[in-house]
């Protein structure tokens, strides 16, 4: 376990640990407003706070959960993908994306991933263990101060911030369930990350029961199901878990969860060169998503070192994208950001697969 870091805390624990180190009660949510707020996780930086204060708040509350050892930017420095050392040791990364009206990070859940999916480099990894949800707000509060320093403005001249996260990183989210749901508090929470419930994603490969864990608890967020076939055949083949969870029971879950939230579920489907992308597959589709609360993204396949596929031609993401579209669903054509820096769908752990193979 990590050890207690100022996020761990709740108003009345902030106010107890300051006082503890011989600060007045106000100093608590001074720190908070930094930390929350202003996107500033280094109490040397907080020049409100006595000098003679600052080290020790340093050193108290604030222990280095993770570090980022290596960042690289691509898309015109559009995307940054970023590989931390926890402080265990371990290795993770997440990327970060700006879009004109929105900054989106992509987190991760897990230190690597154990769903092994035929066309995604992280499963090729195996899993290592669950990150704890403070290790997932700090992949948000770095982003954030990542932005910050760099000065980042929207075309309206206003500040950039992180807007929306998605749980679409390393890991399968929903096996890390207790850590998610905590993470999801903090994120909603108004006196600390004050994100909204639509601008959060979980994207799971379809893991029943902790769908219906969602239902019962109410986990009021975006939900996004990778998908990627249409029949339980082609999605054996390409997800192992799908054996666990056949898609027939997975779509009936779906059904109940949007009943009890009235969300649109969001369906990733990658286009493999003569695996998925053929034309009765797309029509296949039309007949599983039809009358669905749904919108498709088709995901170009991005290049994994382990493995000799092909990312589907242009032309034949277009064809399949008509029938849909003709058969009445929803679908958009998901961009490759973060490709150049191997930070795209399925690519993240890119270098060290590479490395062992």
């Amino acid at each position: 376990m990590p050890p207690t870091h100022f996020a761990d805390l709740s108003a009345e624990e902030r106010i107890d640990a300051v006082t503890k180190l011989g600060l007045p009660k106000f100093r608590a949510q001074q720190i908070a407003r930094h930390y929350y707020t202003r996107f500033e996780a280094d109490p040397l930086s907080m020049t409100d706070l006595p000098e003679s204060a600052r080290g020790k708040v340093k050193d108290a509350l604030f222990p280095e959960l993770m570090a980022p050892i290596r960042e690289i930017s691509c898309d015109d420095g559009q995307t940054q993908k970023t590989l931390w050392k926890l402080h265990d040791g371990t290795l993770l990364e997440s990327v970060l994306m700006r879009y004109p009206d929105r900054a989106t990070l992509c987190i991760s859940s897990q230190v690597w991933c154990a769903m092994k999916c035929l066309f995604c480099v992280t499963g090729k990894l195996g899993f290592k263990r669950d990150l704890t949800w403070e290790e997932m707000i700090s992949q948000i509060l770095f982003a954030n101060t990542y932005i910050k320093k760099r000065f980042w403005k929207k075309e309206d001249g206003t500040n950039y911030a992180i807007r929306n996260v998605v749980f679409m990183g390393m890991g399968e989210p929903l096996l890390n369930y207790e850590n998610i749901r905590k993470s999801l508090e903090i994120m909603l929470a108004q006196d600390r990350l004050s994100l909204g419930r639509r601008h959060i994603t979980i994207s799971t490969c379809g893991i029943i029961p902790w769908i219906e864990k969602l239902i019962e608890d109410k986990v009021d967020v975006k939900l996004a199901i990778s998908l990627h076939a249409p029949n339980q055949e082609l999605r054996n083949q390409i997800m192992p878990i799908a054996k666990a969870y056949p898609l027939e029971e997975l779509m009936k879950t779906i059904d109940r969860y949007v009943k009890a939230t009235d969300n649109r579920i969001f369906y990733e489907y990658i286009m493999i060169h003569g695996v998925t992308d053929k034309p009765e597959l797309a029509h296949q589709l039309v007949k599983l998503l039809k009358g669905r609360l749904a919108h498709l993204n088709l995901i170009p396949y991005n290049e994994n070192p382990a493995i000799d596929l092909k990312e589907s031609k242009k032309a034949d993401i277009q064809k399949f994208k008509q029938i849909l579209e003709e058969g009445g669903i929803t679908v958009t054509v998901r961009d490759s950001m973060g490709r150049e820096a191997k930070g795209a769908c399925g690519q993240l752990g890119y270098e060290k697969v590479k490395d062992q193979n």
